[in-house]
């Protein structure tokens, strides 16, 4: 039975993502060890591009942090993996509280450009004038 990475919630067998975390879901059932609920999720940023919010998720995996990336749309709310080129999406990436400040570095380097990305993340050289 697949769960949620984040939650623990655990899922009929055909769903692929967490109906209250986004997050894809993993097979098997979800570890026995006791997760720390007092450590909320805590926003670290907002993206007008949810595929840049996806990137920084996936960066900040790559050093260890969990990060949850929730997509947002003007009309229809919180919009999970919809993407189209009509509504104008944002992505919201949250991080646990005790991590923001570790999380908060590595956006600041990727920002600056200081980051190593994971293989196959690089993004692409934008053309000079």
């Amino acid at each position: 039975m697949p769960y949620c990475p984040v939650c623990s919630s655990e899922y009929r067998e055909g769903v692929g993502r967490c109906s209250d975390c986004g997050e894809e879901l993993l097979p098997g059932s979800p570890p026995t060890e006791a997760k720390d609920e007092s450590v909320p999720l805590v926003r670290l940023c907002s993206r007008s591009d949810p595929n840049e919010a996806e990137v920084i998720q996936a960066s900040l995996a790559e050093a260890g942090i969990l990060a949850v990336v929730r997509r947002h749309g003007p009309i229809t709310g919180e919009l999970g993996r919809v993407t189209d080129s009509m509504t104008e999406d944002y992505a919201i990436v949250m991080v646990s509280a005790d991590q923001v400040e570790e999380a908060q570095e590595i956006l600041e380097a990727l920002e600056e450009g200081d980051f190593d990305w994971p293989e196959g993340m690089e993004p692409e050289e934008e053309e000079g004038d």
